[in-house]
C-alpha cells in the first residue's frame, strides 16, 4: 500500500460518484464491497474512495484497518481475484483510502459468492453496480474463443430489423426468431458485437444493441 499522494481530491470529489467513481464511508459489509470492485473489473476499472459519504463530505476512516476488509471482500468473496492497488490520501487532518482496480477483460467474468453460495458476475452502469446476467457472462466467455460467421435467414432478420429502428434487445430478437429458432438469438449478438458490426450498450435494465455504422453516424 503506497504511502501518502498528492492527488485533486477535492476536485475528484466535485465530479461525483461515476462510471468510474465510488464513494464509501467506511467498509462494514465486505460482500456489499466486493459487488462494487466486481464492478469494476468487469467494466472498465475504477476507484472506491473510502472515507467518503455520499455527498462527498470527506469524514477520514483509518486506512489500515479498511484496508483489511478490502483483503477480505476480495479474497474471500470475488473469484477470480481481481488485481487492485490502494494509495493513502488526505485533506486537512483526515485520511481517504483509495482503492484502485484496473480493467482486466482477459479475466472476466469475475464473480461473487453469495449468500446462498451461488456466484454472480456485477457490471458497472454510471454510478451504480448491477447484476450482469447471462448475456454479458456469456459474451465474456466468447471473447476467449474465435468467431465464425455464417449469414443466414435469423441474422437477415436482425439487420432487416435494425434497418427500420434504432437499436433491439435479445427478448426483441428472440420474439422475431419465433419458438423454435429463438435460442439462436444470444449467439447471433454476441458474435456480432465481438466483430464490431453491433453497439452494445449496458444500460440499468439490460442491453442493447444497434448497428455501429449508423451509431457513428449520429453522435
Amino acid at each position: 500500500m503506497a504511502g501518502w499522494e498528492s492527488t485533486p481530491l477535492l476536485t475528484r470529489i466535485a465530479e461525483g460518484e461515476g462510471l468510474q467513481l465510488d464513494f464509501k464511508q467506511r467498509v462494514d459489509n465486505a460482500r456489499k464491497i466486493a459487488r462494487t470492485l466486481c464492478a469494476f473489473a468487469n467494466t472498465a476499472g475504477g476507484s472506491l474512495l473510502i472515507g467518503v459519504k455520499d455527498n462527498g463530505k470527506i469524514c477520514g476512516i483509518d486506512p489500515e484497518q479498511e484496508y483489511h476488509m478490502v483483503e477480505l471482500a476480495v479474497e474471500r468473496y470475488i473469484t477470480p481475484s481481481p488485481t487492485f492497488s490502494a494509495e493513502i490520501l488526505r485533506w486537512e487532518n483526515k485520511q481517504v483510502l483509495e482503492i484502485i482496480v484496473a480493467p482486466q477483460p482477459d479475466k472476466r467474468p469475475f464473480q461473487v459468492k453469495e449468500e446462498d453460495g451461488s456466484l454472480r458476475a456485477y457490471v458497472r452502469v454510471g454510478d451504480q453496480s448491477r447484476i450482469a446476467g447471462g448475456f454479458l457472462e456469456s459474451l465474456w466467455k466468447a471473447e476467449k474463443k474465435p468467431q465464425h460467421i455464417y449469414y443466414k435467414a435469423a441474422e437477415d432478420k436482425l439487420f432487416q430489423y435494425l434497418r427500420y429502428h434504432p437499436y433491439i434487445e435479445e427478448n426483441t430478437f428472440r420474439r422475431l426468431l419465433g419458438p423454435k429458432e429463438g435460442w439462436k438469438a444470444r449467439k447471433i449478438l454476441i458474435k456480432y458485437t465481438l466483430i464490431g458490426v453491433l453497439r452494445l450498450e449496458i444500460l440499468p435494465e439490460g442491453e442493447r444493441f444497434s448497428l455501429l455504422e449508423v451509431s457513428s453516424e449520429r453522435s
